[in-house]
């Protein structure tokens, strides 16, 4: 059986990078230890994984404008920004660079990527009534309730979910396998760059 990836995409050396994987009706974590490339990272667990799908939280793409199209005119949000309220891809700036580089190299290498945004699924699952990046000690609690939501056979540990990188990286697999299942919202402009949760 074919792996998915859910991944909480943080700065290259941070150590906040968190992969999710669902292989075998088991959840896996993988995180890059500060100071490790967690583009490379990536890249080695998608060379030994080989997943069918990636769902990665970074933008995948630029506001419409820069690529001149039609009614296009926003500098620093695109469509799916705006409504998904998420960071502009422009302040994200290398990352975004880094993420879209990425994506290249999985798509090279065989696997689909989509563009995801975790807090989109934390709100499907009411997650801000159980902390949901409220406090350290919340992360038990709201992993608790993913937990419950995901039926037999998938399982994961609970103790897996040690940061709130971790539980966002099990809410990008989520959007992941729910897309698997046709059980998915796309938001943005297709010709600009869909987020899929």
């Amino acid at each position: 059986m074919s792996a998915i990836f859910g991944i909480d995409y943080g700065s290259k050396l941070s150590g906040n990078t968190v992969i999710a994987i669902f292989q075998e009706n088991q959840i896996l974590f993988l995180e890059a230890e500060a100071k490790v490339d967690a583009d490379q990272f990536i890249i080695n667990a998608v060379a030994h994984f080989k997943p069918e799908r990636i769902f990665l939280d970074a933008p995948l793409s630029l506001p419409g404008v820069y690529k001149g199209l039609d009614g296009f005119t926003n500098y620093h949000f695109r469509l799916a920004d705006i409504a998904t309220k998420a960071m502009s891809p422009m302040f994200l700036g290398g990352l975004a660079a880094r993420a879209m580089d990425l994506s290249a190299h999985c798509r090279n290498e065989g696997s689909e990527v989509y563009e995801t945004y975790p807090k989109m699924m934390a709100q499907r699952f009411n997650l801000a009534d159980f902390g949901y990046k409220s406090s350290k000690s919340a992360i038990r609690e709201c992993a608790l309730r993913l937990k419950t939501s995901i039926k037999d056979p998938v399982h994961f540990n609970l103790s897996d979910i040690k940061t709130w990188h971790h539980l966002d990286s099990l809410l990008a697999l989520m959007s992941a396998m729910s897309f698997g299942c046709g059980d998915f919202c796309t938001y943005g402009h297709s010709s600009e760059g869909l987020i899929y949760v």
